[in-house]
């Protein structure tokens, strides 16, 4: 694409694909290491839409979701005419390896012209500490409620 640039990351995970792959698709488990707000439906056609930050909202629609393995998303901002909801994609594999998760992201479709704080360059950052918040929040145990009858 003309005018557009990828980001793409890369980071080992010491938990299961099963784990990982409900970090991007249950709302409480996306809210350990993401955004604020989290309105998910994942299944193709499905909204995407989290308050990453303070009033700035990132708005799509899933296209793909394999359980475990694969999760695509279309991505923009709310309110942005650079980067418009939809604008741009989002693609996760997650590969078992190794006792844990590689998760590979690619960010496709930004815009070189984006202002900052949405350039490609800004998502290239913000990509790299959400992933390492991921692997944060993975390595610790989630507990689990007790139901008693």
């Amino acid at each position: 694409m003309n005018g557009e640039i990828s980001v793409e990351r890369e980071i080992f995970i010491a938990a299961s694909p099963e784990t990982v792959f409900r970090f991007f698709v249950e709302p409480a488990f996306m809210a350990l290491w993401f955004g604020q707000q989290h309105t998910l439906d994942p299944r193709p056609g499905g909204i995407f839409r989290v308050e990453v930050g303070a009033g700035n909202f990132a708005h799509g629609t899933y296209t793909e979701v394999t359980p475990h393995r694969r999760i695509v998303f279309t991505w923009g901002w709310e309110g942005r005419g650079d980067l418009p909801p939809g604008g741009s994609l989002v693609e996760i594999e997650l590969v078992s390896k190794d006792g844990g998760t590689l998760v590979r992201l690619r960010h496709s479709g930004l815009p070189q012209t984006a202002e900052a704080p949405f350039t490609p360059e800004d998502h290239r950052k913000r990509w790299a500490n959400y992933l390492a918040r991921l692997q944060q929040r993975c390595a610790v145990p989630i507990k689990r409620e007790r139901r008693t009858s």
